[in-house]
């Protein structure tokens, strides 16, 4: 052994991600051979076993490895690997920002295969190894960056619609009672524009009391993006309306 060999420091171990799918229309053994085979040729696969009585293959590969391209190489061999999609309905979504946030919490979940999510539906659409990750988990994701996954019946279009159209009448009643709220503060904060306005309305006091449930009761969902946002080091629009209005607010 040279004296280069011996102070040679040891390689790192590479590191694996497990992928685990099921895999249909395998009829033999040989048909499990085939598509071990197969993804052990893409790219990244460290190693392939399938199960032909369970219909379950493992893999282990290199990060970089995209999962897509293992379900590919086993399409491209004759057979269809198992995946499910799911749409979960989502209360919160404000903006674009909202979307990119939510999409990268799904596609970090191990066994999330595809995520997007519809501003105009405020829906997500995703899918998924069912053996790596289930729609609890997906859910979690979700609520984890500050959003509702509204709790439906899978399939259940009009439990879908009640529980949207219940989102929306709560929006509808906070903006009616803030703006009711807000009008008077805004007459009594101006006494110079609108010399009727009773002096009793222009007291900070009553000023202070009308805008307090405005600021925390009508924009408290606000609050809650910014804190779920701020657990993950992160900002979005939340946090400019909650630090916007509230900078408004005590001063």
């Amino acid at each position: 052994m040279t004296v280069n060999e011996r102070e040679a420091p040891a390689a790192a171990p590479e590191r694996t991600v497990r992928h685990d799918f099921g895999i249909g229309g395998m009829s033999c053994a040989s048909c499990a051979a085939t598509i071990e085979a197969a993804l052990r040729r893409v790219p990244g696969v460290q190693s392939a076993s399938v199960n032909f009585a369970a219909e379950r293959a493992t893999v282990l590969a290199a990060p970089e490895a995209p999962p897509a391209a293992l379900l590919k190489a086993v399409r491209d061999a004759g057979y269809e690997p198992r995946t499910e999609r799911v749409t979960i309905p989502i209360g919160g979504i404000s903006c674009a920002s909202c979307i990119q946030k939510i999409e990268g919490a799904l596609q970090a979940l191990p066994g999330v295969l595809a995520a997007s999510v519809n501003l105009a539906t405020s829906k997500a659409a995703v899918e998924y190894l069912p053996l790596r990750v289930t729609p609890a988990d997906l859910r979690r994701a979700i609520r984890d960056v500050g959003y509702e996954p509204l709790e439906v019946a899978e399939g259940a279009v009009d439990g879908e619609r009640a529980a949207r159209e219940r989102e929306l009448a709560t929006l509808r009643r906070k903006f009616w009672i803030g703006l009711t709220l807000t009008l008077p503060i805004f007459f009594g904060s101006f006494p110079e524009w609108f010399p009727w306005v009773p002096p009793f309305l222009q007291a900070h006091g009553v000023l202070l009391l009308l805008a307090t449930p405005v600021q925390f009761w009508a924009g408290w969902q606000f609050y809650r993006g910014t804190w779920a946002t701020a657990r993950h080091g992160s900002a979005d629009m939340n946090t400019l309306i909650a630090v916007g209005t509230s900078a408004a607010y005590l001063y």
